[in-house]
């Protein structure tokens, strides 16, 4: 009866996502087809690592599958053994599907028991519970992806920049890409999160343009079903297969996980959208006229009230909504996956003398083997999360270690050598990226501008409460059992030693990862790393970085610890304290409609629907550069230098670059200054190219072209705006003008690109 259900289920995704998205239905066929392949590839290998997963790991597989077939195309590009083609990559996921095979003949062979074709093919078995996430999977990547296509261009904030990122690996051979703005150079940045939704367009047979959204929308829809895997099985764990009485409760606290990771926002919202007015009402207090602003959300420390200490402090929600594709966005999904294969190892353990294994084995566990290359992906993708799940996943290391080997001196040093082998090992898996790489900013300086109490409060209030409520039901109720002798207590035994050991694995794993949490917070309010951004930003980047991460783990804390105190709290204070907390958090899921509505506007009005091409927007918005920039996309191969005005950051200038992937001399100002590190070379070539420009000596312009290998000179609006002294005559003869857009009386500038060398 459930696989009918689940069939009709299918049959009317499949039809709705056909009526929602029409012409964009294909591509985005094309790409969950291909995730869907990567996972069911790597299900032999996510059976071992989540053995103990009720699904053993399936939606992991998927992210696992991108990440190790992804990382293999990326490093046999970046040893020059296989250009990045998609062919190349077919042929990486052709190697792990025989990897993968061997792995499950293995495993056959090891079998010493029949399979139990009930417990994979009969009800509520393990093929019900994949169908069931894939269900789930398609059907949220499919509501992203259709209010993706209500505003989908890659344009505005920082969307210039990591769809550059794309177009310009999308025209590479090789690893790492040409600086696109910075030509002869390489990128000296954390790319290769991009260079996954690059890779999986190659793969999926999609056009980049379309695959900017459908990379953003993949990456939202597993920050749902991960966390929901994952807090599933945290709190299966905890209630036992037995406890009918509750077996609800995993799933609405894997739902609960799901909506703080993606769909939450923080208590700003409800504060200054319902509290603030009412309170203002309720006095009499003069309206704000200010209306609420979703972005207000994450602009509050410096910003309300004004001070000389602004901070940023966002969260997934409001990066899906706004649509960059940044680094620590794309990180989210490994970041996940990395927490998932913590708790299946930690789960996995067995304290008991005759289950211990020897010491090579806990170094080389699959689980650890797993985690290490995570890990050193994360140098390469976002650099930030390298340090910080290192320490994360040292800490529930350690504690585990502590547990398993009865807080033993063999717990420390058995986690300091899986602590050497994790950073050795990652540091191997990242080392053709840092072998090409130029440190950005290593220096950590101490804090002199503290958040205030109230406004840590507003932000942080919420979470750190619940933790605190978990921490304190914790500890009371091991003093009850202590009391009614429902656990021996050793007087030999510190107090903290006994709780610690006593505790139940799943409260111990979520405990871990709120007090990092906690941690992540007040790192920013005693040091920060300095960069390029000073003054009133000097702290920014950091608070940033590291509350983001804070806030993941926030939200899978959030959809264990408030079920778990009101299923199974011992006292109504602690339920009590559950319900408001439960209330609370309900509430900042209303943050993302207020968000949605905000910036897509009315998602139920078809006629604002304008597709999932993230470059349409420049038919309207830039209509002769569109037509040049085509031209290029379709005549020109290679990576050619083409010559554009260079221009600040968030501005139109580098369109050439952006839409087309090809490389130009200098781009947005302070993003290559943080790249590069120096403004030295930057103000040397933003005069050259003025010189080309405008200059009337051919001998001076040649030499310039010839220096820095210039194949195109492109020649539009934004050019004739910025160098009002245009030499057209001359650039004209330097070569063939090989586009030239139509001439329209009311425009006061030419649009024209010159082949140079032809």
């Amino acid at each position: 009866m459930k696989k009918i259900v689940y069939l009709m289920i299918a049959i009317l995704l499949f039809l709705s996502g056909k009526q929602l998205m029409r012409g964009d239905y294909i591509p985005f066929l094309q790409w969950w087809v291909t995730i869907a392949g990567l996972g069911i590839i790597f299900i032999p290998l996510t059976s071992i690592l989540f053995a103990n997963f009720h699904d053993k790991g399936y939606v992991f597989s998927k992210a696992i599958g991108i990440a190790v077939t992804g990382y293999l195309m990326w490093l046999f590009s970046s040893l020059h053994l296989f250009k990045f083609t998609t062919s190349s990559s077919i042929l990486c996921v052709a190697i792990s599907l025989v990897l993968n095979g061997t792995l499950l003949l293995w495993q056959y062979k090891k079998r010493s028991t029949p399979i139990d074709y009930r417990a994979i093919f009969g009800r509520s078995g393990i093929l019900d519970v994949i169908i069931f996430e894939e269900l789930m999977f398609f059907a949220i990547f499919l509501l992203f992806t259709y209010i993706r296509c209500f505003k989908p261009e890659a344009y505005g904030t920082e969307k210039f920049m990591d769809y550059g990122f794309m177009t310009s690996m999308f025209r590479s051979d090789y690893m790492p890409p040409q600086d696109f703005w910075f030509s002869g150079t390489k990128l000296n940045y954390y790319y290769v999160g991009q260079y996954m939704g690059t890779y999986l367009a190659k793969l999926s047979f999609v056009k980049i343009s379309d695959a900017y959204n459908l990379m953003l929308m993949m990456v939202g829809a597993f920050t749902v079903v991960l966390p929901y895997s994952l807090v599933y099985n945290v709190t299966f764990h905890f209630t036992g297969r037995q406890e009918k009485k509750r077996r609800y409760l995993p799933n609405l606290s894997a739902i609960l996980a799901g909506a703080g990771v993606c769909i939450a926002g923080n208590m700003h919202y409800p504060v200054y959208k319902w509290l603030e007015p009412w309170v203002r009402t309720f006095f009499g207090i003069e309206e704000n006229s200010k209306a609420y602003w979703f972005p207000d959300a994450t602009r509050f420390i410096g910003y309300h009230p004004e001070t000389t200490d602004k901070t940023i402090h966002e969260f997934p929600a409001y990066s899906f909504v706004l649509g960059d594709l940044h680094a620590h966005v794309i990180n989210i999904f490994f970041v996940l996956t990395v927490l998932g294969l913590l708790f299946a190892w930690m789960s996995s353990r067995d304290n008991s003398e005759e289950k211990k294994t020897s010491v090579l084995r806990e170094i080389f566990h699959p689980a650890i083997l797993a985690i290490s290359f995570f890990i050193g992906l994360f140098h390469t993708t976002n650099f930030w999360d390298f340090p910080i799940y290192f320490v994360v996943a040292g800490g529930i290391i350690l504690f585990s270690n502590l547990v398993v080997y009865n807080f033993k001196g063999k717990a420390l040093w058995l986690t300091g050598l899986q602590g050497i082998f994790v950073f050795a090992a990652s540091s191997l898996v990242c080392l053709p990226f840092t072998l090409n790489f130029d440190q950005i900013s290593t220096n950590i300086s101490l804090t002199v501008a503290r958040t205030a109490i109230n406004q840590l409060i507003i932000l942080w209030g919420l979470p750190v409460f619940v933790v605190i409520c978990f921490i304190g039901a914790l500890i009371s109720n091991h003093r009850r059992k202590c009391k009614e002798g429902k656990t021996e207590l050793n007087h030999r035994q510190p107090v903290m030693v006994h709780f610690l050991a006593t505790m139940e694995v799943s409260d111990l794993f979520i405990l871990i990862l709120g007090l990092c949490a906690i941690g992540l917070i007040i790192i920013p309010e005693i040091i920060y790393v300095q960069d390029i951004y000073n003054g009133d930003y000097k702290r920014a980047n950091t608070m940033f970085k590291l509350t983001y991460q804070a806030f993941i783990l926030f939200g899978i804390c959030f959809g264990y610890i408030l079920l778990r105190l009101l299923s199974y709290g011992k006292t109504a204070r602690q339920k009590r304290l559950a319900g408001v907390g439960l209330v609370l958090f309900l509430l900042s899921l209303t943050y993302c409609q207020n968000a949605v509505n905000a910036w897509y506007g009315n998602i139920f009005d078809r006629s604002l629907y304008k597709g999932l091409d993230a470059t349409a927007f420049m038919a309207k918005t830039m209509p002769d550069d569109e037509l040049a920039i085509n031209w290029l996309n379709e005549n020109v191969t290679g990576i050619p230098v083409v010559l554009e005005a260079n221009g600040k950051g968030y501005t139109d200038y580098q369109r050439v670059s952006v839409i087309s992937g090809l490389p130009t001399l200098l781009g947005w100002h302070d993003h290559e200054w943080l790249w590069k590190g120096d403004t030295t070379l930057l103000d040397e070539r933003a005069a050259d190219i003025e010189t080309i420009y405008t200059s009337t000596e051919e001998e001076v312009v040649n030499s310039l072209i010839e220096e820095y290998e210039i194949s195109y000179i492109y020649v539009g609006k934004l050019e004739q705006e910025k160098f009002e002294a245009v030499n057209h005559e001359l650039l004209k003869t330097l070569g063939k003008v090989v586009f030239m857009s139509p001439v329209a009386q009311d425009k006061a500038y030419e649009t024209y690109i010159i082949q140079l060398n032809y």
